[in-house]
């Protein structure tokens, strides 16, 4: 039994230790919600942890390296990357459905009957299917 006093009480399968000092470091890689009120814990320990401590704290490094930062300002660095991401993601949908709809109206306003073909660099050749008449 592992007994958290005034938080839980759980039944334990796994390696058992008399003392956390036994242990050493620990590093919790990830939590799951299982069902309500129940969270899953994926962690590491001793060495595997150090080894996941260094390894996160290479990514950190790399990353001021790369955006020539500091650390106190990784996550507000990054959320700016994103936000911008998603809103260059959105005008960039837009140019592109715009450049579709000029390309069927300029191909649409010959009356003659002509196969076209267009080659497209998109990954999801959708938004031209859809948008033929």
């Amino acid at each position: 039994m592992v007994n958290i006093t005034g938080v839980d009480t759980e039944a334990c399968c796994g390696t058992h230790a008399d003392n956390t000092a036994e242990v050493g470091w620990i590093r919790i890689i990830k939590s799951q919600r299982i069902s309500d009120g129940i969270v899953r814990l994926y962690y590491v320990a001793r060495n595997r942890a150090i080894e996941v401590l260094n390894t996160e704290n290479n990514i950190l490094n790399t990353l001021c390296d790369t955006w020539g930062v500091d650390q106190t300002q990784i996550e507000q660095t990054a959320s700016r990357f994103f936000n911008e991401y998603k809103r260059l993601s959105t005008i960039a949908k837009k140019q592109d459905q715009q450049i579709l709809s000029l390309q069927v109206r300029y191909l649409l306003k010959d009356d003659a009957t002509h196969p076209y073909f267009v080659k497209s660099d998109q990954a999801d050749p959708t938004l031209y299917i859809s948008s033929l008449p």
